[in-house]
């Protein structure tokens, strides 16, 4: 959409991936969603089971939605380090999808500057499911009433790439 239009959108699709393990009945109920930020690894309770993934830091951009099967080892020996209880689990289900990416892992929120009515919405890197719904408020804000006022979204512009103002983000997997 951008390219059609004329302007730069740095958001690039990344193929991510997970795994859903068979019953576990060692799992309580209540297992909490779990973050190992340094491998960037993490999983949660999926019905009986559990859902991991972890990011491929060699990843290229594209929009390959297979399963990489070489990758899927490496992030199972992490996951099964970090909870030795899946070395017995079954395999019940893994999947492929996309992810895509701004250069600072923050989404891009508003209007584009040098073109009077093109408005971006995108660059969630796997957060617009959360943010999605905050996110569409905040710009029908801005498209309605010039101005995004429920919070100010000045820092997700598009400018802030040529402007060297990029986001540090610590936290995505």
């Amino acid at each position: 959409m951008g390219k059609m239009a004329g302007v730069d959108v740095p958001i690039v699709p990344l193929r991510r991936q997970i795994v859903v393990t068979g019953p576990l009945p060692e799992v309580p109920p209540d297992f909490p969603f779990v973050i190992d930020f340094a491998q960037s690894l993490y999983f949660h309770r999926e019905g009986r089971g559990i859902l991991t993934g972890m990011s491929n830091p060699n990843e290229v951009p594209g929009f390959d939605q297979s399963v990489d099967e070489a990758w899927e080892v490496v992030h199972l020996e992490a996951a099964m380090k970090r909870m030795p209880l899946l070395e017995k689990a079954t395999l019940a289900s893994h999947w492929a999808g996309l992810y895509e990416v701004s250069p600072d892992a923050h989404p891009i929120l508003g209007r584009v500057p040098e073109l009077e009515g093109f408005y971006i919405i995108g660059g969630f890197s796997g957060h617009g499911f959360m943010h999605g719904p905050a996110c569409g408020l905040l710009l029908a804000e801005e498209i309605l009433d010039g101005k995004a006022h429920s919070l100010d979204i000045s820092s997700l512009s598009i400018t802030r790439f040529r402007e060297g103002r990029l986001i540090q983000e610590y936290n995505v997997v």
